[in-house]
């Protein structure tokens, strides 16, 4: 077939002879346009082979931005023929990958040899990647994890098994050292260890992968085995491995991760396993020991309430870490990052047909965490359809897949978290009363952290050495004057925000302490001065976990604080006045007040 060129010229003269020595040479001119706009249209309509692009054209879109646009979007491939072949010209044209860089005046031979080795060049690249699509979508229909890993042991890619197990994409881990993909933790003591790649290598032999847990991206700890297989460069030497593997026993016996008190700066550090709360804060220390407590009794569904930032999701994480669903997979869902649709078919599985597209059975996040705990983040975004049908799951601890008939029993605790105020989306109808309340059997309160200042400085010093380790850095410590700042500041983003600005500064200073010029806030709220923080909310941990115990002990408490006065201790509990009322009348508090 002949190869169809489009000419992308601003010049007509240069463009009509461009048009006329293509023609001679037996190619197809499929059309000729002068800006990048007209271009991009073009090739939406007529497809073709290759662009002779000048650099300069007409338009908001020079040559180089166009051909990049092009490429991204369409895989259509660029010559440049441009009078332009300056530094910064050049520099610009890299970025598009182009095929070829003619510099007018041009001979017809020179023109004619670069189009043929572009068009050939293009062809080979076409034909490797789909022999390597093809390598992927043999690799994607595998049930045992596969991951390549190069020389310098960073992932190459990475088969689908091994996305769901290590709960990394394969754009995300492509290029990022293995270490951090595919962690993995002692059976016996729960530490992490190194992966035996440098062992592989060195014997050019398989290695086993024994007695060791999977730590994946969401927190979930998985039984594996499998094996490390060294590969063989092109020059004969190690060439990087294969490391293949798949989940070993479904009850593995998970090493106790009760809480060690470390001294950590002026605070304490609480290290659960492999996770780790700076708390110098008795507010936080409250938090904690409740949530252990919670996380030893029998309750199933938890809901942890507090601002972005504030770790709920880390606290989830504690809570399941901490019970005896350890063993059981521990499955984490954002409730508002899928569309209704999706995240119906995420949460409850599908059967083959169920919908178009529908080719095959998929189980549900409800049957895969079975045994385990179902991590529901910004539960407040699921919509009333789901919720529904959420309620009765919680209810009747069974549900049907999409397209299914059979009931499916499940055996889980759901710890629920929301950064809005749920009981005001009740009050609009946005959220359902019922599953408002059997979400809310146990209730956590993160507190955001200008109730808790004193866990400012402690969490900065931490931070810093983690980014210290990180970035093999060696930051001393934080100067006075940036203590100061870092604690009048507001801290809108939490936790959360206090970590993104340690590590920013860390980036930015040169010196061996953080000092005030390396502190950015991306909020614009400016840092208020020193003042008395207000006295923080504080549940105490009731001895009976029972509801009713618990409840009817908020109740009271609320009541206290204000002075009896109902309608304050309704707010104060996130509740209606008539609720609280109904509340009060059942537990029998009213015939006292």
């Amino acid at each position: 077939m002949t190869d169809r060129i489009l000419i992308v010229e601003d010049e007509q003269i240069t463009a009509e002879d461009l048009a006329e020595v293509l023609k001679g040479l037996g190619y197809e001119v499929s059309g000729v346009v002068t800006s990048g706009v007209e271009a991009i249209r073009e090739v939406e309509k007529s497809q073709p082979d290759l662009m002779l692009m000048d650099i300069r054209i007409k338009g908001d879109m020079d040559g180089a931005e166009t051909a990049r646009t092009l490429r991204d979007r369409f895989d259509v491939p660029v010559v440049y023929l441009t009078a332009h072949a300056d530094r910064d010209t050049l520099e610009r044209a890299k970025h598009s990958r182009p095929m070829g860089y003619i510099v007018k005046p041009f001979h017809e031979s020179e023109l004619h040899a670069s189009l043929e080795i572009a068009l050939s060049k293009h062809r080979h690249d076409r034909s490797s990647w789909k022999r390597q699509q093809h390598v992927a979508d043999v690799f994607g229909t595998l049930l045992l994890g596969v991951i390549s890993v190069d020389q310098t042991e960073t992932v190459r890619m990475m088969n689908r098994a091994a996305e769901n197990l290590t709960g990394w994409s394969n754009e995300e881990a492509a290029g990022t050292p293995v270490k951090q993909v595919f962690r993995v933790a002692d059976k016996t003591t729960g530490n992490e260890v190194e992966l035996p790649i440098a062992e592989a290598l060195q014997r050019r032999s398989l290695v086993d992968i024994r007695d060791r847990f999977l730590m994946a991206k969401g927190g979930d700890l998985k039984a594996i085995s499998g094996n490390i297989a060294p590969l063989r460069g092109s020059d004969g030497g190690p060439g990087g491995v294969v490391i293949m593997f798949e989940t070993g026993p479904a009850e593995p016996q998970v090493p106790d991760v009760s809480p060690k008190v470390i001294q950590q700066g002026n605070g304490h550090a609480f290290e659960f396993g492999r996770f780790r709360i700076v708390a110098a804060s008795e507010l936080m220390k409250q938090v904690l020991s409740f949530a252990l407590r919670v996380a030893k009794s029998e309750a199933t569904t938890v809901l942890l309430e507090g601002e972005s930032g504030t770790g709920k999701d880390l606290l989830a994480q504690i809570v399941h870490y901490s019970s005896s669903r350890r063993a059981g997979p521990f499955v984490a869902l954002n409730c508002s990052a899928l569309p209704e649709a999706l995240l119906e078919s995420e949460l409850f599985g599908r059967e083959a047909g169920a919908y178009t597209d529908a080719r095959t059975q998929k189980k549900g996040l409800l049957e895969v965490a079975r045994g385990g705990t179902l991590f529901l983040d910004e539960v407040g975004d699921l919509s009333p359809a789901v919720q529904a049908k959420f309620l009765r799951v919680l209810e009747q601890q069974s549900f049907r897949r999409l397209g299914g008939v059979q009931e499916i029993e499940v055996d889980l605790r759901v710890i629920a978290a929301t950064n809005r105020d749920l009981s005001d989306a009740v009050q609009s109808g946005a959220f359902r009363l019922d599953l408002f309340h059997r979400l809310s059997v146990i209730q956590i309160a993160t507190p955001p952290l200008r109730e808790h200042p004193e866990d400012i400085l402690p969490l900065a010093k931490y931070f810093v050495q983690e980014y210290n380790r990180r970035y093999k850095a060696h930051i001393k410590g934080i100067s006075a004057p940036t203590v100061k700042i870092l604690n009048a500041y507001h801290w809108p983003g939490n936790a959360r925000e206090l970590r993104n600005v340690i590590e920013r500064a860390m980036l930015l200073e040169d010196t061996d302490m953080l000092r005030p010029n390396s502190i950015q806030f991306a909020s614009a709220r400016a840092p208020r001065g020193p003042s008395h923080p207000v006295p923080p909310r504080v549940h105490t941990a009731p001895t009976d976990l029972s509801l009713k115990n618990s409840e009817r002990t908020l109740i009271v408490q609320a009541l206290e604080k204000v002075g009896g006065n109902k309608t304050r201790a309704a707010a104060l509990l996130g509740v209606s006045r008539d609720i609280l009322r109904h509340r009060m009348k059942k537990l029998k508090l009213l015939e006292n007040r």
